[in-house]
């Protein structure tokens, strides 16, 4: 169906999204930190992306700006949709317009929101995007 990258620094989570995503028949790369993503982007442009917000090495939100410097010269990239699965309270903090002002942005999630809705909304976004 659709090519999704997860960005995330917990295993655990990378796979329950990984197996998730897959058995609704996507083709799942994941990456554990933003460094990691920007390599898989030059791989391959998803579709989709999860990103998570606190990551070693290169945060989310380090990662979005990279994202926006690259994209200047790869508009492809500003096109990809995109949403935030975080444990941390973003919601009420200036830092959420790093990654609400993206174009491709579409919601935050907490961490504890269960796959099947994660997954009802991306599914949801790819089929608008046809």
């Amino acid at each position: 169906m659709a090519k999704l990258l997860i960005v995330d620094d917990e295993p655990t989570i990378r796979e329950l999204f990984k197996f998730i995503f897959e058995e609704a028949g996507h083709e799942v790369t994941l990456a554990e930190n933003g460094l990691e993503a920007l390599e898989a982007l030059e791989a391959r442009l998803p579709e989709f992306m999860v990103v998570d917000v606190l990551m070693p090495q290169m945060s989310g939100m380090q990662f979005m700006r990279e994202l926006a410097l690259r994209a200047e010269k790869n508009p492809r990239l500003d096109q990809i949709p995109f949403v935030v699965m975080t444990g941390e309270n973003f919601m009420e903090s200036e830092l959420n317009k790093v990654f609400a002002s993206r174009p491709g942005f579409i919601c935050f999630f907490a961490k504890m929101t269960p796959p099947s809705v994660v997954l009802a909304k991306i599914a949801e976004i790819l089929k608008s995007r046809k």
